[in-house]
C-alpha cells in the first residue's frame, strides 16, 4: 500500500484538520482510524488525481470518522486514567485552541465574502489544482481566478495578519477570537 505511505506523510496535516472540527484529545486516533478505513474501503483512484492528494476526498474522510467517533464518544474508555494526565500535558491546548480560533477567524472572514469570491477560493483552497486546471474546469479565464485569489488573500492578510503572526510567535492570548 504505497499509496497510504503517502497519505501518512501529511498526518500533521490531518491531525491538524481534525483539531479544526473541535477534537483535540482524539485527534490522532482519528486520524489513524481513517487510515485504516482508506485501507478497507477506499482505493489509488479514488484518493488521488493526477498524483496528489485529493484534500477535499481526504477531508470528507476525516470529517466521516469525525462524526462517527461523535456518536460513540460516550462509550471510549480505553485510556488509563493515569496516561490522562501524561497527555494533558504533552498537548499544547492553548497552541490547539489558538490554531482553531485562527481558522474560525479566517472562516468568518471568507463567509462575509460575494459567493463567488468565496466558491473560487474554497476551490483553490481545497483541491491542489493549478488555475490553469480551474480555468479549464470551470471555464473562467486565469486572470480571472488569478485576480480573484489574490484578492482574497489580500482581505484574509489584512483581516487575520496580525492573529498569524501572534500565532507564530506564540502569542496566543493575543489572537482575537472572533464570532
Amino acid at each position: 500500500m504505497e499509496w497510504l505511505t503517502k497519505v501518512a506523510k501529511q498526518h500533521k496535516d490531518w491531525v491538524k484538520i481534525v483539531n479544526s472540527f473541535g477534537e483535540y484529545f482524539f485527534a490522532e486516533d482519528i486520524v489513524q482510524e481513517t487510515y485504516i478505513m482508506l485501507y478497507k474501503w477506499s482505493s489509488e483512484e479514488k484518493l488521488f488525481k493526477d498524483e496528489q492528494i485529493n484534500k477535499g476526498y481526504m477531508y470528507f474522510a476525516l470529517k466521516n470518522t469525525f462524526l462517527q467517533h461523535i456518536n460513540k464518544k460516550n462509550k471510549i474508555s480505553f485510556i488509563p486514567l493515569d496516561d490522562v494526565y501524561n497527555l494533558a500535558e504533552e498537548n499544547n491546548t492553548e497552541e490547539n485552541e489558538a490554531y482553531n480560533d485562527l481558522l474560525n477567524n479566517i472562516d468568518l472572514e471568507c463567509s462575509k465574502w460575494h459567493w463567488y469570491d468565496k466558491q473560487l477560493f474554497e476551490l483553490y483552497k481545497n483541491t491542489n489544482k493549478s488555475l490553469r486546471q480551474i480555468s479549464a474546469e470551470t471555464n473562467i479565464s486565469v486572470t480571472s481566478i488569478f485576480n480573484t485569489i489574490k484578492t482574497c488573500k489580500k482581505r484574509i492578510k489584512n483581516t487575520i495578519g496580525e492573529d498569524y503572526e501572534d500565532f507564530k510567535n506564540n502569542d496566543y492570548e493575543l489572537i482575537n477570537k472572533k464570532k
